[in-house]
């Protein structure tokens, strides 16, 4: 349309509420948004240490099977689902294939890294 930013893509609504959308960003890119607002949610407080959900996190190498393509970094579904399951997708049909949303991993992986950077803060000044 020739603007440059918040064109609306796709939008994913549930009960008359959107749920999430992909939207442009700039002129060179597209986010990929899931519902986030804080209107939406209660009884938010700063989350739990996830440094023991980091070291269940197996943290795999592969090829895929359909066209031999190493994948160097990833998952297992099965084996995610058994430490953080709310990055997995588990179809009602037991035979309908599980993925993973990589995305969901993230604010783990941010709170982590805020945990490892104040221990490294902590030991500079003594």
């Amino acid at each position: 349309t020739g603007t440059a930013s918040g064109e609306w893509y796709e939008t994913y609504h549930y009960a008359g509420t959107a749920i999430g959308s992909i939207t442009q960003s700039g002129t060179t890119a597209v986010l990929f948004n899931t519902s986030s607002d804080a209107r939406l949610k209660e009884n938010i407080a700063a989350a739990d240490n996830g440094s023991a959900l980091i070291d269940g996190l197996q943290v795999r190498q592969f090829d895929w099977k359909s066209d031999g393509s190493h994948q160097r970094y990833g998952f297992v579904a099965q084996e995610l689902d058994a430490v953080y399951p709310e990055a997995v997708s588990k179809p009602a049909d037991p035979d309908e294939m599980m993925g993973v949303d990589y995305s969901k991993l993230v604010p783990l992986l941010v709170q982590e890294i805020q945990s490892l950077r104040a221990r490294v803060a902590a030991l500079e000044t003594t």
